[in-house]
């Protein structure tokens, strides 16, 4: 009975995940158009195809047709006819909450693989650790450690602005921040067999440089919008906001139909 519960638990998480999460107070959703264009074959005859527009919210259909004149026409077209349209999803992007308090950490290594941390690692007591950047472009941070005599890894996950060492099992500890969930589990009393075991930190032998410790200072006082503001290079709005996530947000839900921009014989 315990584990269906478990189950049921974790198959209403994958739900939740993938759905969204509620969209925030000052969240604006873009504006998304279906756009049906024909097309020439080579045998002169139309060629039917949809194109999603990205517009700013405030845009209206009425501005869509005077945009292309005469060459538009408005329809309905009913959404069984339009597969994966029945919900419009969007992301936030948020900066990573504690940057300046994980560059502050002496465990924290930066970029690093898991092949030179299970070199600093070997031979290092059980619950020893490190706190790296992650090789996969979907994580920010992983952690590497030492456990049944052997470095293991484990990715940080993030939903809902919680990070957790599984993000889709609802019983798993999660922390509203990166050190705060590395806190945690330093009790080996906290950690069940499959978690990490972040006992002993493994100390970093050197200092980060100049531009990544101001880059953690200047995001702690920021959000992820803010830096769109800043009177900055392109590249260096980019730099700082290198440490983000992205959280999916349930938008909008369509009813029976969809209004679509029926573009026929516009010249090219």
């Amino acid at each position: 009975m315990h584990e269906d519960c478990d189950e049921a638990a974790r198959l209403a998480r994958a739900r939740e995940i993938e759905q969204g999460v509620e969209a925030p107070a000052n969240f604006r959703p873009v504006r998304r158009v279906q756009l049906l264009c024909s097309d020439m074959d080579a045998d002169g005859g139309q060629v039917p195809r949809r194109l999603q527009l990205v517009c700013p919210p405030d845009l209206t259909v009425d501005s869509l047709r005077a945009l292309f004149q005469n060459h538009v026409t408005l329809r309905s077209c009913p959404l069984d006819t339009i597969a994966g349209c029945h919900t419009q999803v969007d992301f936030i992007h948020c900066l990573v909450p504690d940057l300046l308090e994980i560059t502050k950490c002496s465990f924290y290594w930066g970029k690093m693989d898991r092949y030179e941390a299970e070199r600093l690692l070997d031979g290092k007591p059980e619950g020893t650790f490190l706190l790296r950047d992650s090789a996969q472009e979907e994580f920010l941070f992983s952690v590497s450690f030492r456990k049944y005599g052997r470095s293991l890894h484990a990715r940080i996950e993030q939903w809902n602005h919680k990070f957790s060492f599984d993000s889709h099992d609802p019983g798993v500890y999660t922390s509203d921040t990166v050190c705060g969930l590395i806190e945690h589990y330093k009790d080996p009393s906290s950690c069940m067999f499959f978690e990490p075991m972040l006992t002993w930190p493994l100390h970093r032998n050197f200092t980060f440089p100049l531009q990544h410790l101001c880059r953690a200072a200047i995001v702690n006082r920021l959000t992820y919008d803010n830096i769109n503001l800043l009177q900055l290079p392109k590249t260096l709005k980019s730099y700082l906001k290198e440490y983000h996530y992205r959280q999916k947000v349930r938008v909008e839900r369509f009813d029976d139909d969809v209004q679509w921009l029926d573009l026929r014989n516009v010249p090219s």
